[in-house]
């Protein structure tokens, strides 16, 4: 996990899951768009990270690239994109024959998820002193991985904020991608009791109302 800021620096170490969640791209297209040794010396893959370079966000930027014109260019046609976009890292469009590409579309795309990244990743805290070093919410007890599966369980976030008054709709929302990028690495092998069951509805009803006959 990288703990700086990956938009300050020229190229960076990131997992393959992180790479993925600020490119938007699945994580088994990020594997195979590596192997296909399209991205030349703008990503690089060793040991389940990847180096990749920032300049322009020019390494997300075209692994979305290639990933969005799959089914429309050829390998040749990608390489060509590719070479034009590392030369030219800034460039709010390129283009191969007559195909256009929108990288500045892609650019703000991939900001967007890189801020909601790292806001995500500065709404956590990892100490070992709580919860046996359990990523909670910061300055909480609360864990991340718990309210991301009350969530994945079917519980509604209005539901939950109510059961922890401390957290909002953020939060919440952080916890569900922070789960997806670092997806939990406990003891548990098999889904507990109440991860099985979906609740019925998360609203209120009065006591009359449970009393009366089916």
């Amino acid at each position: 996990m990288n703990d700086g800021m990956i938009t300050q620096e020229e190229e960076c170490l990131l997992s393959v899951n992180e790479v993925a969640c600020v490119a938007g791209v699945p994580v088994r297209n990020v594997y195979s768009i590596i192997r296909s040794n399209l991205l030349s010396d703008a990503v690089k893959r060793s040991e389940g990270h990847i180096s990749i370079l920032n300049k322009g966000l020019v390494g997300f930027v075209s692994l979305k690239l290639v990933y969005d014109t799959g089914g429309i260019l050829t390998l040749e046609g990608q390489r060509q994109l590719i070479r034009r976009l590392l030369d030219h890292p800034e460039a709010e469009t390129i283009r191969e024959g007559v195909v256009s590409i929108d990288t500045n579309g892609m650019r703000s795309s991939v900001r967007q998820n890189l801020t909601a990244l790292e806001k995500a990743k500065g709404m956590v805290e990892i100490d070992s002193e709580v919860l046996s070093g359990t990523p909670c919410f910061r300055g909480t007890r609360i864990p991340v991985y718990h309210i991301a599966w009350m969530v994945a369980n079917g519980d509604e976030i209005p539901a939950i904020l109510e059961a922890y008054p401390r957290l909002d709709e953020e939060q919440v929302e952080a916890a569900i991608l922070y789960a997806k990028v670092y997806p939990f690495r406990g003891r548990w092998k098999k889904p507990q009791a109440w991860q099985k069951q979906r609740p019925i509805s998360s609203s209120k009803t009065t006591l009359d109302a449970l009393s009366e006959p089916a």
